[in-house]
């Protein structure tokens, strides 16, 4: 009894599956390059160019999936109790992103990126000359979006998400322990789609 709900159940599966793949809009996949200005609020900062491009299907759904390129410059600011200073870099990011609506490149998303940020501290203060690095790479790096057409090619991306820094160790002046290796962002982007 317990294999035929088994096999009941596998077929169900996969007889929703394979008839769901038919079902989209084809018209929303013609469009497969988008180009972004976008800006994160976190720590660190950024704001640069994004490409998100190709369509593809997640196994035997017809979900869409796109690759993200970001490429950004970082503003930081750094504490130790002692000083405050802000520092200046650049983060390049590189992912998926999955859209919820079957064949669409538009609604609700998930993504994640992998990443390497690299920030630099050059600035005099009132302790003396603050010079230093702080980097780290990032794979635990996931949003949560919305993706909003307006019209044909333009489109509005709004997301929070958080990220885990896996730290490298600071050089200079900057010591890890005065930043948070695990931090909340939120951001948007504004799309131009091809």
């Amino acid at each position: 009894m317990k294999k035929l709900f088994i096999i009941l159940g596998v077929i169900l599966f996969a007889s929703s599956g394979s008839a769901q793949i038919i079902i989209y809009d084809a018209t929303e996949t013609e469009n497969d390059f988008t180009l972004s200005a976008n800006y994160s609020y976190s720590d660190p900062s950024s704001y640069g160019l994004s490409a998100e491009f190709g369509r593809t299907n997640f196994w035997f759904f017809n979900q869409y999936i796109s690759t993200m390129v970001n490429i950004s410059i970082t503003d930081m600011k750094y504490n130790n109790n002692e000083v405050k200073v802000k520092g200046n870099g650049y983060l390049f990011e590189i992912g998926n992103r999955f859209y919820r609506n079957r064949g669409r490149k538009s609604g609700v998303y998930l993504q994640w990126l992998l990443g390497y940020s690299s920030t630099n501290f050059d600035k005099n203060t009132s302790l003396g000359y603050f010079e230093g690095n702080y980097s780290y790479w990032s794979v635990i790096n996931h949003d949560i979006g919305y993706k909003i057409r307006l019209g044909d090619h333009f489109s509005l991306d709004p997301s929070v998400g958080y990220n885990w820094k896996w730290e490298v160790r600071g050089k200079g002046d900057v010591d890890n322990i005065y930043v948070d290796n695990f931090v909340f962002r939120c951001g948007a982007k504004l799309s131009y789609n091809f």
